[in-house]
């Protein structure tokens, strides 16, 4: 089947491949929880400082740029009315990533347990109030009820900075 520019493509199609997309993450998460458990990593467990500063500075630089991303991804687009299909797959793509630092922000407060009470006692909670509202612009994505796009993304950045000027 082949497409001229001219011709969009088969929604069914785009669908079943942000399914396939949904499902292929979903598996190599859990994939790589269950790989660091048979390592003997518990990740709720905690570790050695050195280590842990290593994965947070690793994990931060991480989330920055998935939070650079999506803040990139905000511009404004030249036409204003967006196809559905578009619109589908932009917010798909922002729900992945939204996904991807909600796990990354999970393991930075970890991370910044392990090496407590050497870091504050406020940057252990802002890394949880991250995680946390991270979670509701998730959980409340379909009715926009919950925290705003750009201050999940501002919060994100303060922590990742804040973690950068601590450790």
């Amino acid at each position: 089947m082949s497409e001229s520019p001219s011709e969009s493509p088969d929604s069914a199609a785009v669908l079943q491949s942000m399914t396939l997309l949904a499902t292929l993450s979903t598996a190599a998460t859990v994939r790589e929880s269950v790989a660091k458990r048979r390592a003997g990593r518990d990740p709720s467990a905690q570790e050695p400082a050195d280590r842990a500063a290593a994965r947070l500075r690793n994990t931060g630089d991480a989330l920055m740029d998935l939070l650079m991303e999506m803040a990139l991804s905000r511009v404004p687009l030249e036409q204003r009315d967006e196809e559905p299909l578009p619109h589908a797959v932009r917010h798909f793509d922002l729900f992945m990533k939204m996904r991807r630092a909600e796990r990354r922000t999970q393991a930075m407060h970890q991370h910044l347990l392990s090496l407590y009470p050497a870091v504050s006692e406020e940057l252990v909670e802002a890394a949880r109030r991250t995680h946390d509202a991270i979670e509701q612009f998730l959980g409340d994505a379909p009715t926009a009820e919950g925290p705003h796009l750009s201050d999940v993304l501002e919060r994100g950045t303060s922590l990742v900075v804040w973690t950068r000027h601590e450790v």
